[in-house]
């Protein structure tokens, strides 16, 4: 299994580079979009090499999610404690974007240790924004405690116009995943890996692991959920969170990995089936090769030298009438 790294490379290639040629004071102007319609747009200037704008464009949010302002509750508070001084909110954001923050690399850390994790939690900025409420909610798990002003039911979203829900409680925090795909051949590949999924679970090596199941119907933690929410053709998958999967450092891996479940499964879900595609044009290519080799060769017939040959005569042959008369007579 190949898991999704949190941090955005492009990103943190433009950070990089931007550090290393402060002197030169280049322009920069970049905009690219990831996986689950995260758009990104990163803006420097000459006058002022040091200073780097970031903005964030967030995927569009269903009805049953609550955003605060743009943002995912808690979000603001996130950014304010993963980036400190470095960072700033400008408010209103860029047209078109959720978050833009103002960042002055001036003011990064000057050992090297300590700038390269704080260059990487920047471009782990997609993480720390939409992961803000879940983490918030972990977070009290792992003190044993209820978040306060949660409801029973919360949705968060990962997808344009999808949600995933968590029921939080003190002992344990249920999370459920709708799983849609638009293409019928994924629908079917997503079904049998989520299958599996389950079933790999139940091994002794993984027994420490969140439990998981999955089911076609919804979970009956879902009856208060709004229909639309619920049509699914992937079905259902279901993780029980316990206090031990986030503790200590495996926090951010249990946040990010939940956050992008979705796009996990999708991803191992395109390499089956570009796997398949691959084996099946080596096995046509194997049984075009097999026929080539069991073509007859063409039959080469030799003459011998005291074989004769005929040749038919025609009237042009003959010269006309007399010629064919004559060799009546013979």
């Amino acid at each position: 299994m190949i898991l999704l790294q949190s941090p955005s490379k492009y990103l943190l290639q433009i950070l990089s580079n931007r550090l290393k040629s402060l002197e030169k004071g280049v322009e920069l102007d970049c905009q690219w979009v990831e996986f689950d319609d995260v758009r990104y747009h990163v803006q420097a200037s000459v006058k002022n090499p040091q200073l780097l704008l970031l903005s964030l464009s967030l995927p569009t949010p269903p009805p049953e999610t609550l955003f605060v302002g743009g943002l995912p509750p808690g979000a603001i508070e996130a950014v304010k404690v993963a980036y400190g001084v470095v960072v700033k909110i400008i408010d209103p954001p860029k047209d078109g974007y959720n978050l833009t923050l103002r960042m002055n690399l001036s003011k990064l850390p000057p050992d090297e240790e300590n700038n390269k994790a704080l260059m990487i939690k920047i471009a782990s900025v997609r993480e720390v924004v939409l992961g803000a409420p879940l983490r918030v909610v972990l977070k009290h798990l792992a003190a044993r405690t209820l978040a306060p002003d949660v409801e029973k039911l919360v949705a968060l979203v990962h997808r344009p116009k999808e949600s995933f829900f968590l029921v939080p409680r003190a002992e344990k925090v249920t999370i459920i995943f709708p799983m849609r795909f638009k293409d019928s051949i994924d629908t079917v590949l997503a079904t049998s890996f989520l299958q599996e999924f389950v079933e790999a679970r139940r091994a002794a090596a993984l027994n420490t692991a969140p439990s998981c199941l999955w089911s076609a119907s919804p979970p009956s933690e879902l009856k208060d959920a709004p229909a639309e929410s619920l049509s699914v053709n992937a079905g259902f998958i279901t993780f029980v969170i316990l206090p031990r999967h986030v503790e200590g450092k495996k926090l951010d891996r249990t946040v990010w990995s939940l956050s992008t479940f979705h796009a996990y499964v999708n991803y191992h879900v395109k390499c089956s089936e570009g796997f398949m595609h691959t084996r099946m044009r080596r096995r046509v290519e194997s049984l075009i090769q097999a026929l080539d080799r069991a073509k007859p060769e063409p039959l080469k017939t030799k003459r011998s030298g005291h074989s004769r040959s005929f040749k038919r005569l025609s009237l042009k042959d003959g010269r006309g009438p007399k010629r064919l008369l004559y060799l009546g007579k013979i």
